[in-house]
This record gives C-alpha cells, structure tokens and sequence, in this order.
C-alpha cells in the first residue's frame, strides 16, 4: 500500500504519517505529501484549492498511489464560505459535523471524481486542530485528552516544559510534532489512546472499517 496525504502542511503531514506507520504496524510503509505545483499547501485556503483543482484529480489518480489521505483542521471553518458552523467544545455535535464537513471537501473535489474513486479518498477531519490528536499522548492531565479546543496552546505549553516551541519559527521542519507523535508509531499505544480524542477515534474507525482486511505486521 502506498499512501499520500494533502494536508495543510508539514506538520500536519508527520503526524498523519506516524499515526499511519502505528495503524499498519509497519514503519517503512511508503508515505508521501501530495501538493500544488506551485505551492506547499500550507493552510486550509490553499488546501481547499488544490483539492478542487485538476491538478489534485491528476495527482489522485497516478498509478504509483493506491490511497490519498486528505487532512484538514476545521476551527477556520465558518471562514471556508460553506455554511458550516463551529462546534466549539460541543462533542456531542462531531459525528453530524465531521459529515457535513466531509460533503463540504467532496463538493470541492467533484462528486462524479469522488464517486468513482472513493475507496481511493480518506478523510482526516481534526476538529478543531490536528493539536487536539496530540493530546492522548503528551497530556498529563486525563481531562486534555478529549479537548477540542484551545489545543494548540495546550501542546504548546507541554513543549514548554520539555524545553521547546512549536511556534511556526520554531518547529524545525517539523522535527517537534514527529516528537509529539511519536507515540502514535506504536499500534497497541495509538488503537489504546486514540480513542480518547472524539475526531481521532472517528478517523481511526474510519481505516479500521476500510482496511481491516490489509493491516499488516510488519514493524
């Protein structure tokens, strides 16, 4: 299997790409950023763009990828114009939002595109931040882990405490969230606290119902 991810950026990327190596048990899977032409996707504008561009169906659809991953964070989401609405702390509402969310990007990908590939097409909705998955795995206090908001100030602090930032400036191409995610390499670890972010266990369940017949036991 060989995966690739359009994220809204690097850092975005590692972690999916860690938590991919844990779910497949497999450290050498073949992953790789799916991008513009003319530019990283850094952002949900540009991500939003790309998706809906020929470039991504041409991209999609190269023979050397089986699968393509595509991750976006949704606090910004009532700035897409798309009618949706922030959930807030309000988990009871995930399940409801990730789908509407999910129509909102197969709309931006075309839905006779989506329709024919779709098992090719994964969603990772991080609501509200990719932050927020972190969490299970670096938080000490149980009460984090199923945050929904105020994430990436959360993550940030418990850097802090280790000695680093994982301000933009800072993140030395993204050498601190490979750091974050570290944990997310280890199935029995991942399967065990991913659970405990309601976004995460969504996405989680998503592979677990679409590829349960491939995972492999390769380290």
């Amino acid at each position: 299997m060989r995966f690739a991810i359009a994220s809204e950026g690097l850092t975005d990327f590692i972690v999916l790409k860690n938590l991919l190596f844990g779910f497949f048990k497999n450290k050498s899977l073949p992953v790789t950023p799916l991008r513009p032409k003319d530019k990283l996707p850094f952002g949900w504008s540009n991500l939003l763009n790309y998706i809906s561009s020929q470039d991504f169906k041409d991209d999609c659809i190269d023979e050397n990828i089986d699968y393509v991953i595509i991750q976006i964070d949704t606090k910004e989401c009532a700035d897409w114009n798309e009618t949706l609405i922030n959930i807030g702390d309000d988990s009871s509402q995930m399940d409801e939002f990730i789908n509407k969310t999910i129509a909102v990007l197969i709309r931006k990908i075309g839905t006779d595109f989506y329709t024919e590939h779709k098992d090719k097409i994964h969603f990772a909705i991080c609501v509200h931040d990719l932050e927020c998955w972190l969490l299970p795995f670096n938080a000490t206090h149980a009460a984090h882990h199923s945050k929904i908001v105020g994430c990436a100030n959360t993550i940030e602090q418990i850097a802090q405490k280790s000695g680093y930032s994982i301000n933009q400036k800072n993140y030395e191409n993204g050498k601190h969230y490979d750091t974050l995610s570290k944990e997310m390499k280890n199935n029995k670890e991942l399967l065990q606290k991913g659970v405990l972010n309601p976004s995460l266990k969504i996405f989680i369940e998503s592979l677990t119902d679409s590829f349960h017949n491939s995972m492999v036991t390769q380290n």
